[in-house]
């Protein structure tokens, strides 16, 4: 991504709070045949001290297809490796007719936040594994009507298990960026928000979250500039 000062996020918490609300997530490894894509949910290592302070680890699982395709697991593969991780955020167009006063008139855009991040990727024991498949089964069925848990004792869900290849993805380092109308005006800003409210609810509220932080910091209005 492009490191434009404007949008740059510095903040680990802003890499953990991405990934728990946006945690399906791309994995990316540089083979010498060609690049590598994977996608999968994510979530934080929960071991003691794994994300204190600026520290960023993060457990998953891949289907052992996918987890040789990526050069981690099977013939003399090292079970570890380098893995570019993608989050996406939540993200949409933005429409110049939405803009008001000085702004009118700029060119459309795109608002949207996003990380990457470069990780240290190790292939964990089954214990492990199986402990992470129980953490994601029980994060992503929470208390939905008739939610399940993975059941261990279960000789078909275990057999499925043995499928897959648990990861800890350790960051090395990372970009982050927040594009949510930072160079507009408060007046175009809350245009903007109104507009997406309808649309994409998400997106609005996490602009509008922004937008009062910015006020809050900053009572007067920031400059205005081209998209």
């Amino acid at each position: 991504m492009q490191p434009n000062p404007q949008y740059r996020v510095d903040d680990a918490a802003f890499v953990r709070r991405l990934v728990e609300t946006h945690p399906w997530v791309t994995l990316v490894s540089h083979l010498p045949d060609g690049p590598v894509a994977s996608h999968t949910p994510l979530l934080l290592d929960d071991a003691p001290g794994a994300n204190a302070g600026d520290d960023l680890t993060f457990v998953t699982h891949l289907g052992r297809a996918d987890a040789r395709l990526h050069g981690l697991v099977g013939g003399d593969a090292p079970g570890r490796g380098t893995m570019l991780l993608v989050v996406q955020g939540d993200h949409d167009y933005v429409s110049p007719s939405w803009y008001l006063g000085a702004d009118a008139g700029n060119v459309p855009t795109w608002n949207f936040e996003a990380v990457h991040a470069v990780c240290d990727v190790e292939v964990v024991s089954h214990a492990e594994n199986v402990a992470t498949l129980e953490r994601l089964v029980a994060h992503f069925e929470g208390d939905r009507p008739g939610a399940r848990r993975l059941d261990v004792t279960d000789e078909v869900e275990m057999g499925l298990a043995m499928g897959t290849s648990g990861l800890r993805l350790r960051v090395r380092s990372w970009t982050a960026k927040s594009k949510l109308s930072q160079n507009k005006s408060v007046e175009t800003r809350r245009s903007v928000v109104a507009h997406l409210r309808e649309i994409h609810p998400g997106l609005a509220a996490r602009m509008q979250d922004v937008l009062e932080a910015d006020l809050a910091t900053t009572p007067t209005e920031p400059p205005t500039s081209a998209s």
